[in-house]
């Protein structure tokens, strides 16, 4: 007997050819049932003949049948079921029935679940299906991936990892768009579905939703983002809807390509209902709708001159030869915003160290915990959470002889501090340790005239920078950030010298995390007290909270202490 190859026997032997031995049966139909499939081997001689697909249920003669599906199909006891089995499996005769056409090994999805995170492979393959496919692929991946649990920080640089950067900015752009109004988007489409997609396609639902952003909010032609989400289905392991997504899309196109109307204001702004209700009891209906409005918009490029290597005015001529439309903060000599934003190693100064990427409401905390202090000073500073070292470094350019000591409890966040001060020539002692349990960590001093608590939090007020915060928050965290931070408070106030400030800040717009938060501490700590302080025309009492979008800076909120007893 020659070399043999395994294919689907689907009739009986022919007479003139020995019989082929049978090696395989018994398998499950899509509706339960136990289905005898015959798999044979057969010899090189046997002739290649028109094949059938033969079923037969496992008590023999029952509902799988080609006589029982014709008895239902003309008046049997289940006349509907009966017809759409007898189409299935003549659709099924015809498609083994008819020559089959080798198809080039094409781009597949794996997923795995070994850690924290499903996270889903992207493999390339060699056909490519229309062009622009593989971007929208990686920009449906990417929301699927964030949908499943991981950042928008981890996913984008995965799935774009093999991208050039015109590609990277454009996937970059519809995925934070359609974070941002993820929600509205949803709603758009559920009316214009007639099938449901489960959840183990759901980079097909995805591949829609960023396909309706790129139509509703890009200038992408109507026809190129149809042809390529139709092609990226293949390359996200969707093929099976390839015809859904055509005739969702080409229907969205036909009806208007209008977005959902009606809809409550937590779903126009996609915002998610518990956080509208937290907001709204904080601060309006009208306030909490600006807030949102301008969570949804683009970020500003703010940048923040290293005072001590070179002065604003000088590195504003930089700017001004390089015909880079600017402005600078009227709160901030050394902020300055780029009216245009770009990539940030393109900015004249970056490779020499001239400036850092911060914004404007971040670059507020370090003066505000130097202020009283000579440039010449030398005080002991802690930075209790300080990746990724902005403002270790911002501390360092106003106290360049400062003892700065930077901890964090993430090994790689840590060395993101490092990498920053190395840029901007600084020098700091960085320890990868728990800020909430100060007295097992080696090397600290017994006490710091100067600590930063940059506190872990909601990050509700850096939305529009992060927009997977909206869909990554869940209301019991809430809870479980206040406690952190209150431990963190806990552990840093017994660092504190006398006289001593501690800055407390976040990027947080909710009150449990900050005026809530200050409050109940000072209640626990008599020998503090609140220390005024002015940022710009405006006189606190020791407390401010920043919204998102004030002087164009994120939501962030201050509270300063000194120590007094």
């Amino acid at each position: 007997m020659t070399d043999v190859k395994p294919r689907l026997s689907l009739n009986r032997p022919h007479k003139d050819t020995p019989a082929p031995e049978r090696v395989e049966s018994n398998l499950t139909s899509t509706r339960g049932h136990t289905v005898n499939v015959a798999v044979y081997r057969s010899t090189s001689a046997e002739k290649e003949r028109p094949r059938r697909t033969r079923f037969s249920d496992s008590q023999g003669g029952g509902r799988g049948s080609r006589s029982s599906f014709k008895e239902r199909r003309h008046g049997g006891s289940r006349p509907f079921e009966g017809r759409r089995e007898f189409e299935r499996e003549e659709k099924a005769e015809r498609a083994f029935s008819s020559p089959r056409k080798e198809r080039p090994e094409g781009p597949s999805v794996s997923v795995d679940r070994s850690g924290p995170h499903p996270v889903r492979h992207f493999k390339k393959g060699v056909s490519v299906v229309s062009r622009g496919s593989e971007t929208r692929a990686a920009a449906a991946l990417c929301v699927t991936a964030i949908e499943e649990g991981r950042s928008l920080n981890e996913a984008l640089p995965y799935y774009t990892r093999d991208l050039d950067v015109r590609d990277k900015a454009f996937v970059s752009e519809i995925v934070h768009g359609t974070l941002r109004h993820r929600r509205l988007l949803g709603a758009t489409l559920q009316p214009l579905l007639t099938v449901k997609i489960n959840e183990h396609y759901r980079p097909a639902r995805n591949l829609l939703l960023t396909a309706l952003y790129q139509l509703s909010f890009m200038r992408t032609p109507a026809h190129a983002v149809v042809a390529a989400t139709v092609g990226a289905s293949s390359l996200c392991d969707c093929r099976r809807f390839t015809a859904t997504l055509n005739a969702v899309l080409r229907r969205f196109l036909r009806e208007g390509a209008h977005l959902a109307k009606d809809v409550s204001p937590a779903v126009e702004e996609s915002c998610p209902d518990w956080l509208y209700e937290r907001l709204t009891e904080a601060y309006g209906q009208e306030r909490t709708l600006e807030i949102l409005r301008c969570s949804n918009d683009h970020p500003p490029l703010w940048l923040r001159v290293e005072s001590s290597a070179i002065s604003p005015q000088d590195f504003m001529s930089l700017l001004d030869r390089a015909g880079l439309p600017y402005r600078q903060s009227t709160l901030l000599p050394e902020a300055i915003l780029l009216e245009e934003p770009l990539p940030v190693p393109d900015i004249p100064g970056f490779r020499e160290g001239y400036f850092s990427v911060q914004d404007i409401s971040a670059q507020l905390s370090a003066p505000l915990l130097a202020d009283g202090l000579s440039p010449d000073a030398s005080p002991a500073i802690l930075d209790c959470c300080a990746a990724p070292g902005g403002k270790s470094a911002h501390l360092l350019d106003l106290l360049p002889h400062a003892r700065l000591t930077a901890l964090e409890k993430d090994p790689h966040r840590a060395a993101s501090i490092g990498d920053t001060l190395t840029r901007l020539k600084r020098k700091a002692q960085v320890q990868v340790a728990d800020a909430s349990d100060l007295e097992h960590v080696d090397g600290l001093l017994e006490s710091y005239d100067r600590i930063l608590v940059d506190a872990p939090c909601s990050g509700t007020g850096v939305i529009r920078r992060h927009p997977d915060i909206k869909w990554l928050r869940r209301r019991q965290d809430i809870e479980i950030l206040s406690a952190l931070q209150s431990d963190i408070l806990e552990a840093a106030v017994k660092k504190l010298a006398p006289g001593g400030v501690l800055l407390y800040t976040t990027c947080s717009l909710l009150p449990e995390e900050n005026r809530l938060q200050i409050g109940a501490f000072l209640a626990r700590h008599p020998e503090l007290a609140l220390s005024p302080f002015r940022v710009g025309d405006k006189l606190t009492d020791g407390t401010l909270q920043r919204l998102t979008g004030e002087d164009n800076g994120d939501g962030f909120f201050y509270a300063r202490l000194v120590r007094v007893k």
